[in-house]
């Protein structure tokens, strides 16, 4: 074998040569071939794209979510490619039906007149319900957290300004029964029945020390602020959302407390204007004796409601409207509940010209337990919640 860059090779058999150099030419061949269908394919691909980039017109405005796209009144290069098929209207239209359903929804009633814009647009808008060139709202459809960013052409919306909530709202003593002592106890949203006690320190004689002049008492539990706690609880138990004000209206003595409980109560309605029942609630100045009502000692109740004879009051006859309906109830679920016959008309009208639906309840007298005063207006506030879901209330 001589020496030099390629070998030489000598062949002994004339056969082995030809098969060899014949093997060679075969992959000369494999190699140089160009793959003309490929080529041919990509080439039409190109050619369409140019053509529909030339003429297919453009659209000079974007299409909004509420309105149809409309089609262009110039002849696309499908419509005049289709024209030169002769193929009846009715044909075409059944065929692109059902090849292609939303080609049916751009379709001209005259013309067949089928633009790729109009299809992409139907098409993004049937899958995502916003039209194609709206960005926001396509990056909205796949990125839900930019639902919080408004578009820069949406003029923003001012939030309402609430107010701060009063710090008197927020008063506590934590010498109050429940509601970590909160002087303003809220049980539920957007209370219907209100609660305030004029005579705040009116107490029970079993409770007070012997030999006291009245029966009243600074220990809240003793009271008729705890009474009206555990009325607000009743309420809350049954469904009926009610916010209690524990306000001292005895702060500045007997003479001085309807004055303050005034104040107490339009406070109340200004906080809590969902307020449909305020009631003031005290116990009887004289001695009751209980009911026996299931088996239980039950402090008898009584309504009181204030005329307009000394001083106006726009809401007495609403007023006693109310509380007749109310001692009706409370006399059939507790029958012999009501002291005499469960209603005092009276010429002064104890503050009860806020609102209609606006009573004094006094449950019991200063002889009554805690016990009888407790099943006293668990009954009272099954009554109530016998006419809220009746709708029978002011």
């Amino acid at each position: 074998m001589a020496q030099g860059r390629h070998p030489i090779v000598i062949w002994l058999r004339r056969t082995r040569k030809n098969r060899y150099w014949a093997h060679k030419r075969r992959l000369a061949r494999a190699g140089a071939r160009i793959p003309w269908s490929s080529a041919g394919l990509y080439g039409m691909a190109l050619l369409l794209a140019a053509l529909v980039l030339w003429k297919v017109p453009a659209r000079s405005s974007i299409i909004t979510v509420s309105t149809q796209p409309q089609v262009t009144s110039r002849p696309s290069w499908m419509d005049r490619l289709v024209a030169s098929w002769n193929v009846p209207e009715s044909t075409l239209r059944s065929w692109l039906d059902q090849g292609v359903p939303l080609a049916g929804l751009v379709l001209s009633r005259h013309r067949v007149q089928a633009h790729l814009g109009e299809l992409m647009a139907m098409g993004v808008r049937a899958l995502t319900g916003v039209h194609y060139a709206d960005l926001h709202a396509l990056l909205q459809v796949e990125i839900p957290a930019l639902g919080v960013v408004k578009p820069l052409n949406v003029r923003p919306v001012k939030k309402r300004v609430v107010p701060a909530r009063p710090k008197a709202q927020n008063a506590v003593d934590p010498n109050l029964p429940g509601d970590g002592g909160r002087v303003w106890a809220v049980l539920g949203a957007d209370p219907i029945v209100g609660i305030y006690q004029t005579h705040s320190t009116e107490s029970f004689w079993p409770y007070v020390p012997a030999g006291s002049a009245t029966a009243d008492s600074s220990d809240w539990s003793k009271t008729i602020v705890q009474v009206g706690w555990w009325f607000a609880q009743d309420l809350h138990l049954i469904g009926i959302s009610v916010v209690q004000s524990r306000v001292n209206n005895m702060s500045q003595g007997l003479l001085a407390s309807y004055n303050k409980s005034y104040y107490t109560a339009k406070t109340l309605l200004k906080w809590y204007p969902s307020v449909r029942i305020l009631i003031d609630l005290h116990r009887a100045p004289s001695n009751r004796t209980p009911a026996t009502i299931a088996g239980k000692s039950v402090a008898k109740i009584s309504f009181v409601v204030g005329t307009d004879k000394l001083l106006p009051n726009p809401y007495w006859h609403q007023n006693l409207a109310f509380a007749e309906k109310l001692s009706r109830r409370l006399n059939a679920i507790a029958p012999g509940i009501l002291e005499g016959s469960g209603i005092d008309v009276v010429p002064y009208r104890y503050n009860e010209q806020l609102m209609p639906g606006d009573l004094m309840i006094e449950v019991g007298g200063p002889n009554s337990t805690l016990a009888e005063e407790s099943n006293a207006v668990y009954e009272l506030a099954r009554a109530i919640q016998g006419l809220v879901t009746n709708g029978e209330i002011p």
